[in-house]
């Protein structure tokens, strides 16, 4: 029930002279057939959550918008209403207006479309995204969801004086405080570890339903091990918790594991799905989408759960950081914690929209609360008034966007002092630039001698503008020599500086307070032009104490003091919103199965005393999400078996009980660092840093949780293994099973790569080809050794290979080709895309050349030439197949006299700009020495052009080098056309077998 909208009443703004879409509609129903409508039709379908929300959000604002003032109660010209489902199917004068089911026959899909001869409204055809929502809606059967009362559109639109709270709204289960219950009777005494199997017992009993037997110590591992840090667990692990026969030797696993650095970037995933984590903006049109920074709010979540941050604090911390007081220790990476606010879509820079979005994300994700359907009316089901969203409204229009430098000063200041160098030294040299120009540019006025390249140059460059390129040159030579020396000695300083800049210290996706904070107002319909009622800024009537007033929140925006009513434990919803979530990473669905509605809308609770119990736990211990998990881990309902029962299948198909342990296919996280971890390459070493591609060869080794997410392009890969969606904040992931995800596994090179790399690993390949290498391979990929009748299996499919054969080819170049464009702010590389038209001597945009869109953009084995602009820069990335120190040498060349020349730079995926130069009619090193990479980072060398890409063709082979070694890599020699696709070189028969063994059931599931 959300609008994102942020202006109403376009049309039919003047009754008398525009009728808009209400005369369209009129004139177009006489002229029309009356259609009957049957009884199937005009019975109105159940309204599911779903298609309320849908309809709230998509199809009520358009109504309203642009048809009720002028067909509602007030007029309904030519005897058409179109403020309920019944009047729209009654119609006006010659028929109804839609046809349930049907969109084509419905006259008002015709006269939105402008399919017919009359095109309304007036004032412009809807947006095809109104159009859409109208035709889905009318597809779907138009359902219209019904308050306790029939509401037409206008009185739903109608912001009402304040209500106070109705004792059944206060007596609705999740605004009740929080009470421990009692633990209640049940029979079977001795089934259950836990308090909390006690409640799930008793209404196991209560429905006649048995719980299942317990897991097999080998399934548990294995499930734990995923469920808290994302990975299978090691054979040695195995073979540990097997041997140990202790009464504690299961909570000894859990404990290992929750004291793990992988438990963090397990367990931030699913709250970054919460707070609609992206790397870019979405759709911004012209401006730069990408958010440079937002993987420092990553990376914070990583470390604050890694830490067991206390989740009242986790809250205050996400909301409002920067008016909290930092550590003792003045460390400011907590600023990054804002990036929950922040990283959100930009909506086109729609101020009203982002706030909205951040009200929502707030609501939503700590408060299960769906504040943002108050944006327009009051809530139809939960007691939230309009002015209550605009108090909150208040909150966060009461805030700037930040981005305050968060690495400790030992990182911090040489950067600082390093750059004002840096910028010392160039505005000395313009200084010098400027000053002889305008010398020249008064000798010229009386020196009739001056040279004749000089006097051009000068009547080239505008009054006060700094010369560039060939002009700068030409000037040069009328320098007085003693700035000319400077000036050299200016730019080798310039250039030395440039070269040794320290790593750019990472910065926050912040907010700060206003001076002055906004007073709010009701905006009526949600029309930021249509201003009502003043409000304060104040938490939720329904989440505040009956018995003592509201108070205003005046100190600054009121962000402090809303992040304090939310983790206050008086609040009812916010401890059992965040158990139900971590409930619901352990068993597939929560105890609510509406995670982020907890109100009217959503489902009741199975189990409310449960949630009741753990909630209550969760804020006696101090708010430990660490305590959290192991409560619920060391329960017998969490070690059950997935094992099937007949009897219980039939009465509770859905498993609402816990009658046993859900089946669960590993998530896409999960299921690519598994891959990567059984071929070997998974990197579990580092954490933290900027985001990486996880899908583009080569790939990335990096654990999943640190892959790029692109709002606005999505790659289909995450959206086949149900990744949430980034645009707004997510509950849950629905699990599906669909035939891309089998021939993912079975034809991407991703997949392929790994089955090669697994069947080439040492271990494997160490073991004489058969038995013992079946063997070897069941113990990497699943911590066991494989029965006879599969190493049965195995054998008589590698029947026919040679015993012999060699290690697998590792596939793969670690040179790639491509464009983009470097981000000056971020000192990164930004918006690169491959280039994919190979011509067997160099690579360009397409089969055209040049390219209306790249213009002469190539790249050969020595050089190349750049696109028609600095966002089509031609890039030679380097992807470092190795961990350690590397020099850079090479020499970039332009041989043109003509043109501006060329600007290269070297720079690091993880350590930002290298090196920079500007070369016209010459030649530079381009040398960068002592840089430190990690395996999987990138280098590239870009080139683009400066005012224009004339003559800009340039020649440039760099040399990466390894120290201590002889390992180099040759940009000139390496140079090759498109590496073969895997599936161009058949698979071995072991490769095969691995491949078979990465799709099976037991890899891709947990039981």
């Amino acid at each position: 029930m959300r609008r994102r909208f942020s202006w109403l009443g376009k049309f039919c703004t003047v009754r008398g002279a525009v009728f808009g879409l209400t005369a369209a509609l009129a004139l177009l129903l006489a002229a029309s057939e009356r259609q009957a409508v049957s009884s199937n039709e005009s019975k109105a379908p159940p309204v599911s959550a779903e298609a309320s929300a849908f309809f709230e959000t998509k199809v009520r604002p358009v109504l309203a918008d642009n048809c009720t003032m002028c067909h509602g109660p007030e007029e309904n010209l030519g005897g058409l209403r179109l403020d309920s489902r019944e009047a729209l199917l009654r119609g006006g004068d010659s028929g109804p207006a839609m046809v349930p089911g049907d969109p084509d026959r419905s006259l008002l899909l015709s006269v939105v479309r402008h399919s017919g001869k009359i095109k309304m409204p007036k004032g412009g055809r809807l947006k095809d995204a109104e159009i859409g929502a109208l035709a889905d809606w009318v597809r779907s059967g138009a359902p219209w969801p019904r308050t306790q009362r029939a509401a037409s559109l206008s009185e739903t639109f109608t912001v009402a004086k304040e209500p106070a709270l109705t004792p059944d709204q206060r007596r609705f289960w999740s605004l009740r405080p929080v009470r421990s219950p009692l633990l209640p009777p049940v029979k079977h005494q001795t089934w259950g570890q836990s308090p909390l199997d006690r409640f799930v017992l008793a209404k196991l009993e209560a429905k006649g339903l048995k719980p299942a037997p317990p897991a097999s110590k080998r399934a548990l591992i294995r499930r734990v091990t995923f469920d808290l840090i994302g990975l299978p667990p090691t054979p040695a692990e195995v073979d540990a918790f097997l041997s140990d026969r202790t009464p504690e030797a299961f909570a000894k696993v859990v404990d290992r594991l929750l004291s793990s650095p992988r438990y963090g970037e397990k367990s931030a995933r699913h709250w970054l799905d919460v707070a609609r984590y992206a790397d870019t903006k979405g759709y911004v049109f012209t401006e730069d989408r990408n958010y440079p920074n937002a993987y420092t709010y990553r990376d914070w979540v990583i470390e604050a759960l890694n830490k067991d941050l206390p989740y009242d604090r986790f809250i205050q911390l996400q909301l409002a950081a920067d008016r909290l007081p930092l550590p003792s220790s003045g460390d400011k990476k907590q600023l990054a914690a804002l990036g929950f606010l922040t990283v959100g879509r930009r909506f086109l820079n729609n101020t009203h929209d982002i706030i909205d979005d951040r009200i929502d994300v707030t609501m939503r994700g700590f408060q299960g609360f769906t504040v943002a359907c108050a944006r327009c009316h009051n809530h139809k089901f939960d007691p939230i008034p309009t002015k209550d969203y605009y108090s909150l409204y208040g909150v966060f229009a009461s805030t700037r966007e930040t981005e305050p430098i968060i690495a400790p000063d030992a990182v911090a200041a040489p950067y600082a002092a390093h750059d004002a160098k840096f910028q010392s030294a160039r505005g000395e040299a313009e200084a010098v630039v400027r000053t002889q120009t305008a010398r020249l540019r008064e000798a010229a006025k009386t020196n009739s001698s001056l040279e004749g390249p000089i006097k051009q140059a000068l009547q080239a460059v505008r009054l006060g503008e700094l010369p560039q390129g060939d002009h700068l040159l030409k000037l040069e030579a009328g320098f007085e020599p003693p700035e000319r020396r400077r000036l050299v000695a200016l730019r080798s300083q310039i250039e030395t500086l440039r070269q040794t800049y320290p790593p750019a210290p990472p910065k926050a996706m912040a907010l700060t307070d206003l001076e002055t904070p906004v007073t709010p107002r009701v905006f009526k319909r949600g029309n930021a032009s249509n201003p009502g009622d003043v409000v304060p800024r104040r938490f939720l009537l329904a989440l505040s104490p009956k018995d003592r007033p509201r108070p205003e929140w005046n100190g600054g925006s009121g962000r402090l003091e809303l992040a304090r009513a939310i983790a206050s434990k008086e609040n009812p919803l916010t401890a059992r919103v965040f158990v139900n979530r971590v409930w619901m990473q352990h068993f597939g669905a929560g105890i609510v199965r509406t995670p982020s509605d907890f109100g009217r809308q959503g489902e009741r609770p199975t189990h409310p005393e449960l949630l009741d119990h753990l909630s209550a736990r969760f804020m006696e211990s101090g708010w430990s999400i660490k305590k959290l998990h192991r409560r619920i881990l060391l329960s017998s309902t969490y070690q059950q078996s997935s094992e099937i029962n007949p009897k219980s299948v039939a009465a509770d198909p859905e498993n609402r009980f816990l009658w046993r342990m859900n089946r669960r296919r590993l998530d896409l996280e999960q299921m690519r660092d598994a891959l990567f971890l059984a071929s070997g390459k998974l990197d579990t070493s580092s954490l933290g840093g900027p985001s990486v591609e996880l899908w583009e060869a080569p790939f990335s080794v990096r654990r999943a949780v640190y892959g790029r997410v692109e709002r606005q392009n999505l790659p289909g890969t995450f959206r086949t293994f149900d990744f949430a969606s980034p645009d707004a904040t997510s509950a849950q992931r629905f699990q599906t099973t669909v035939p891309q995800q089998a021939l993912f596994l079975m034809n991407s090179p991703l997949a392929i790569d790994q089955a090669r790399a697994l069947a080439g690993r040492t271990e494997v390949m160490a073991k004489p080809a058969g038995a013992a290498r079946i063997r070897q391979l069941y113990l990497l990929l699943f911590s066991r050794l494989p029965t006879a009748g599969e190493v049965a299996v195995g054998a008589r499919f590698l029947g026919n290979s040679d015993p012999e054969e060699s290690p697998p080819e590792m596939s793969g170049s670690p040179w790639r080709y491509g464009y983009g464009e470097y981000d000056a702010g971020a000192a990164r590389t930004a918006k690169y895309q491959s280039l994919t038209h190979f011509t067997g001597k160099w690579y360009q945009g397409n089969s055209q050349f040049p390219d209306s869109a790249l213009r002469s953009l190539l790249l050969n084995a020595g050089g190349g030439h750049p696109g028609g602009s600095a966002r089509q820069a031609a890039i030679r990335r380097w992807t470092a197949p190795i961990s350690g120190t590397v020099a850079i040498t090479g020499t970039l060349r332009h041989a043109s006299s003509q043109g501006d020349g060329i600007r290269g730079r070297v720079v690091s995926s993880r350590l930002g700009l290298l090196g920079e130069w500007v070369v016209h009619h010459g030649s530079v090193a381009a040398a960068v020495a002592d840089v430190a990479v990690i395996k999987g980072d990138t280098l590239d060398f870009m080139v683009d052009c400066r005012t224009g890409d004339a003559f800009d063709s340039f020649a440039w082979s760099p040399v990466i080098t390894r120290a201590g070694s002889g390992d180099a890599w040759q940009g000139e020699s390496q140079f090759a056309g498109p590496a073969k696709s895997p599936l161009a070189k058949p698979l071995t028969k072991w490769e095969q077998y691995a491949q078979a063994l990465l799709m099976t059931n037991e890899f891709t599931f947990l039981d």
